[in-house]
């Protein structure tokens, strides 16, 4: 389902060969991504990673959301309570919030490096969608939509 929507714009957009799905992720490596993390992956994020280990582009792959989540980039939100997936190549991430160590579903926030860096009053963590297949949609109708300006 992911890999397949992805492709659909990998393959009909101009600058669609920017977007470079990469090989699937065994259950192996997923397991021991959310160990280093200390996170449960939500179901959805877990099922992308075995159609596709990240493309390159919004979507991180397994290493590179293990580095992420290492890292302390807010005092709100400290390491572990947000759990970082994919990147709008701007500086911005995007995440799920976590609770008792399992990242929740049903909400994808985009986190604003800019907010967090200039010590920003407001809450630097905005609803971004409901669902994974929503931000692929939404994210790549932006970029590389029939009328995007790239």
């Amino acid at each position: 389902m992911y890999l397949e929507l992805v492709n659909e714009f990998r393959t009909t957009r101009k600058y669609g060969d920017e977007i470079r799905p990469r090989p699937p992720a065994g259950m192996a490596e997923i397991s021991q991504a959310e160990q280093q993390t200390s996170i449960r992956f939500p179901q959805e994020l877990r099922e992308m990673l075995m159609e596709m280990d990240g493309d390159c582009d919004l979507l991180l792959a397994l290493e590179d959301i293990i580095t992420y989540n290492a890292y302390p980039y807010s005092e709100n939100y400290p390491i572990g309570s947000l759990l970082f997936f994919g990147t709008d190549g701007a500086g911005n991430l995007f995440a799920y919030k976590v609770e008792g160590g399992e990242a929740q579903s049903g909400a994808i926030y985009r986190w604003d490096h800019e907010m967090a860096v200039w010590g920003a009053k407001e809450d630097e963590l905005r609803y971004q969608t409901g669902s994974l297949a929503d931000l692929i949609r939404d994210y790549y109708n932006l970029c590389y939509g029939r009328n995007a300006i790239i």
